[in-house]
């Protein structure tokens, strides 16, 4: 970075208080500054929409209103790759951690953490590395050392990946549908078969696996 300058870092989350602290803490940086705080994703995507301004770093909540952080997470990969996303939530479960992290996440910090440890962790994704909470970092090794090595599993199909791809990414089945130009009947013709050849019996275990192995 050039001396003098400042990384550029919006945030999206609706809890209002809590967005004010960070503005607060990230603004008493001499290297960071972060001008706007969007309460919905519509806010976000209007403004990328309708202006040049881009942020270097995307501080992300899952929680959100009207639209899962999840699914603003691939749409913000999809169109602004060169955006940096860091997760900052409440939520630690496994398969939220692994969707965000499979999807293209930058880090995923815990709303707990330390405000130091949230500003290293920004700073750690502005130099490139990943930033992730201890707990978070600690469940990830326990989650995928715990099922030992991968499976040797059935070929999946292209129209299966696409299926199960937008699987993970949290659409549900008229979704998939939609985004495939296929029928609700043909998603499910194609699940039960993803489903035999991961050798599962949900979508939740499908989604699973798929993360763990690295599948999509």
């Amino acid at each position: 970075m050039t001396p003098g300058t400042k990384t550029t870092i919006w945030i999206l989350e609706d809890d209002k208080i809590f967005a004010t602290q960070m503005r607060k803490l990230l603004g008493s940086e001499a290297d960071l500054d972060c001008p706007y705080h969007f309460s919905n994703s519509d806010e976000l995507f209007e403004k990328l929409r309708f202006t040049k301004e881009r942020p270097e770093v995307l501080l992300l909540d899952l929680g959100l209103p009207r639209r899962d952080g999840l699914q603003v997470l691939s749409e913000i990969r999809a169109a602004l790759p060169d955006i940096k996303v860091l997760i900052l939530s409440s939520y630690d479960d496994k398969e939220r951690v692994y969707r965000a992290i499979c999807n293209g996440a930058s880090g995923y910090l815990l709303k707990t953490a330390d405000a130091d440890d949230i500003i290293s962790g920004v700073r750690d994704v502005i130099a490139g590395s990943a930033a992730l909470s201890a707990p978070i970092a600690k469940m990830i090794l326990q989650g995928f050392s715990s099922h030992g090595p991968v499976q040797q599993l059935e070929q999946l199909t292209s129209r299966e990946e696409d299926v199960l791809r937008l699987l993970v990414r949290g659409l549900i089945k008229k979704e998939i549908a939609d985004q495939l130009d296929i029928s609700q009947h043909t998603v499910d013709m194609h699940l039960r078969s993803v489903y035999r050849k991961l050798q599962v019996r949900s979508q939740t275990e499908a989604v699973s696996k798929a993360l763990r192995q690295g599948i999509v």
